[in-house]
């Protein structure tokens, strides 16, 4: 019978069940708003609340992220993955059976994630060696890692998290081997089905072209034939002297410079500081029309004045001031550019004064410091605001010729006309990008003639160019000479090979986030990618599509499940290996393992499982111990422990316990057991074991494993004391049915680390997963009962 508190955890239910659908929160987040929705409803004693966190579960899921970090450090798991693979030789489907017995192996010994995360790079390798493409072999990959999690108590968080759940209930905990059977034969029958079938129905989307397998697989999954092209530079060029940084391809033109052939010779990945010359052949990554589209706006004609000529307009229609950074301002640390001063306070700095430097050019990226002093141009009624404004100590006013002096503006003014014609006709300023790309910054627009003459003083973004406008331009002659030089490069023949950009010391390297990755949702930029590894990222490949262009890629937060094409040194991609953030897919370019230690991390593993599977510790316990030993006989480093482990997923875990434990306190469960699971059972005990397994499969297409399990222990728990039935049957049901993340990249992790990599789109899953899901349901309902009668 339905109660106030039976309302409200079914309303809590309902919500959190949507908040993972939609992904309007991240699921920690709503696991945190599930937990104080119960203490503060008053469904569960606040006291009771956070018990989750202390669940034996929580810990040892815990432990065994260590545990796979450490077999991964040494790297035991890949020289096993390795030599295996090595057995499998040249036929595809030998490849296919063994990889994913290899992986299913590996996941009911550590955690899935880490287990497909140390394969991949050696699946793409042997992809590239038989010349098969990515797609054919990563679903099989991640799908033989969620099988292999079945098999054990340690291998997927649903089956430790039942385990406890069926302990708290008095009835005993499942052993380490419990779910062998079962999972044994889950694995078996999805290695069977893949080879048999489910191979044909993987996408395979082949290239045009003869090329080495590894240019096929970069042109056709990225693109790169698309979007490589070569400029000439010609001779005399302004850019002649300058340096790539101060060229602007990147910035200007959205393109990223690979390599440059100057008098015959390649020279690959130029650093930013290498200066170029009239003459060379820029081969550059991506539109080939940008030089096109950027000679189309003309040429913008320098038309010399005098200073007083110049300032006197803008002068008469605004004012000078100048303000001091204050000690607590919330701008200390950021840029002009990222703060987008002009929009947020209506106002333009001019020039920036550090104690006796002053910076009248190039100051957009310097960031900012207490006690600097910014010289502003903006209305004055608008200036006056910034006097209340908590960002800033002081306000005083100066005039043109005062801030002229002090701070050298005659040598940033000039005046451009645009010619008829142009293609700048119609644009915005802010599409026109004259200022981030050329740091040229229009203070006023002169319009028309006669009568009908129009100022338009510190345009908005948002106003619009015209043919014949005179502009009043913030910047200096460097900047313009650029631009006009950007306007006269030359097409040229057609760019070298992919092959021939790669050498001994410079390389391509695919790479994507890994699983315990901090970045997802932030731009490379925000992490300082260019800066930090002085790589290019050439192309991201997501959700079936490619994003290109330098300045889209700028922009893009990243996700997890993307892929990665990047250009550069091959020590640098190395480099890159090394940062827990990345997964570098490059076999060659992986991270170094501490393959001396690989004994001792093996030795630890097989301490822990003979310690769990004999009774001489519990689960929890062997975990946490194996956990320490791993650190302390050098297996991992202390600084790498707490990166290792999902706290998401303990957060998760902590707030879903919370969930469990009040649908069983307050008859939920009870209630959902009689009216849903119980119905079902009136037509037999095998239309019981589908109803539960399907309730569990098809959620676990979109929420968390783990969480599908927690919601359901209890309506099995509780369908068990009702019926009178095997507990530990169900929840084996529902152990198999949570992790029968076959239908969508989104139901796992493993399956989206593998989608950017493969090339997959959502649909890929659901052809090649319905099927075995569907064998996967036979198995649950006929074989299952016989190991585990109900």
């Amino acid at each position: 019978m339905l109660n106030a508190d039976i309302v409200i955890v079914l309303a809590i239910i309902a919500v959190a069940v949507v908040l993972f659908v939609t992904e309007w929160v991240r699921y920690d987040g709503v696991a945190l708003i599930v937990l104080l929705a119960l203490a503060i409803s008053g469904v569960i004693p606040m006291s009771r609340a956070i018990e989750g966190f202390a669940n034996p579960a929580v810990v040892t899921i815990a432990a065994v992220l260590v545990l796979s970090g450490g077999l991964y450090r040494t790297g035991v798991a890949n020289l096993v993955g390795a030599q295996v693979m090595r057995l499998a030789g040249d036929s595809p489907v030998r490849v296919t059976g063994l990889m994913m017995l290899t992986a299913g192996l590996m996941s009911g010994l550590m955690n899935n994630i880490a287990a497909t995360a140390l394969l991949l790079p050696v699946v793409l390798d042997i992809a590239r060696r038989l010349g098969m493409r990515p797609s054919r072999l990563l679903i099989p990959l991640s799908f033989a890692a969620l099988l292999g999690g079945m098999t054990t108590l340690i291998g997927t968080g649903p089956n430790i998290l039942l385990s406890t759940v069926l302990e708290r209930s008095g009835q005993g905990s499942f052993g380490l081997f419990s779910f062998t059977p079962v999972g044994a034969a889950a694995l078996v029958l999805g290695v069977l089905y893949m080879i048999l079938a489910g191979r044909h129905l993987l996408p395979d989307r082949p290239t045009d072209g003869d090329e080495a397998v590894g240019d096929v697989d970069l042109r056709g999954r990225y693109d790169l034939g698309e979007t490589l092209f070569s400029l000439r530079i010609p001779r005399g060029s302004a850019l002649d002297g300058r340096s790539l940084v101060q060229a602007r391809l990147g910035r200007a033109l959205g393109i990223d410079l690979l390599a440059l052939r100057r008098r015959g010779q390649l020279l690959r990945a130029p650093e930013p500081d290498f200066l170029l010359r009239g003459g060379d052949i820029l081969i550059c990554e991506g539109r080939e029309d940008v030089v096109e589209r950027l000679r189309a706006w003309g040429r913008l004609a320098n038309q010399e004045e005098s200073e007083d000529t110049l300032w006197r307009p803008v002068e008469d229609a605004t004012a000078l001031a100048k303000v001091e950074i204050a000690p607590s301002s919330s701008l200390i640390g950021s840029t002009v550019r990222s703060l987008n001063f002009r929009n947020r306070f209506q106002a333009h700095v001019v020039a920036i004064r550090r104690g006796d430097e002053v910076r009248s050019a190039s100051f957009q990226e310097a960031r900012l410091e207490a006690g600097d002093t910014l010289l502003l141009l903006g209305r004055e009624d608008q200036l006056q605001q910034l006097r209340y404004a908590d960002e800033f100590a002081s306000l005083s006013w100066t005039d043109v010729g005062t801030g002229t002096r002090e701070y050298g503006l005659q040598r940033w003014l000039m005046r451009l006309d645009i010619p008829e014609g142009s293609a700048l006709h119609g644009q915005t300023l802010s599409e026109s990008r004259l200022r981030r790309a050329f740091d040229l910054t229009i203070l006023e627009i002169h319009r028309g003639g006669g009568s009908g003459d129009e100022n338009i003083f510190l345009p908005q973004a948002s106003d619009t160019l015209r043919s014949g406008d005179r502009l009043i331009v913030e910047g200096n002659q460097e900047s313009y000479a650029v631009l006009n030089a950007l306007q006269a490069l030359e097409p040229h023949d057609a760019p070298p090979s992919l092959t021939e950009l790669e050498s001994e010391r410079v390389g391509f390297g695919e790479v994507t986030l890994a699983p315990s990755s901090n970045i997802v949702g932030k731009t490379l930029g925000e992490i300082f990618f260019r800066e930090s590894y002085g790589l290019t990222l050439l192309s991201i490949w997501r959700g079936g599509r490619t994003i290109h262009s330098n300045i889209r890629l700028g922009g893009t937060r990243l996700q997890f499940g993307d892929a990665l094409l990047v250009y550069g040194g091959r020590k640098k991609i190395q480099l890159l290996a090394r940062d827990p953030r990345f997964l570098v897919l490059t076999a060659e370019l992986r991270e170094v393992f501490r393959v001396g230690r690989a004994p001792l991390a093996s030795a630890i593993m097989v301490g822990v499982i003979l310690a769990a599977s004999l009774n001489l510790l519990p689960v929890y316990i062997a975990a946490l111990l194996g956990a320490l030993l791993m650190v302390f006989s050098g297996c991992l480093k202390g600084n790498e422990v707490y990166p290792l482990i999902e706290w998401r997923v303990v957060v998760l875990l902590g707030g879903m316990l919370a969930l469990g434990l009040a649908m069983e306190e307050s008859g939920a469960a009870e209630l959902l057991a009689r009216e849903v699971v119980g119905r079902a059972a009136e037509a037999g005990p095998r239309v019981l074991i589908a109803t539960l397994f399907l309730l569990c499969a098809l959620a676990a297409q979109f929420v968390p494993t783990s969480a599908v399990a927690v919601l359901v222990a209890p309506i099995a728990l509780s369908t068990a004391t009702e019926l009178d039935l095997s507990a530990r049957a169900l929840f084996m049901v529902v152990a198999v049915g949570s992790s029968c993340a076959f239908l969508s990249p989104f139901g796992h992790p493993v399956n989206l680390l593998v989608m950017g990599v493969g090339g997959y789109k959502v649909t890929d899953y659901t052809r090649v997963g319905a099927p075995l899901f569907l064998l996967l349901l036979l198995l649950v309902v006929f074989f299952l009962p016989v190991v585990w009668p109900i």
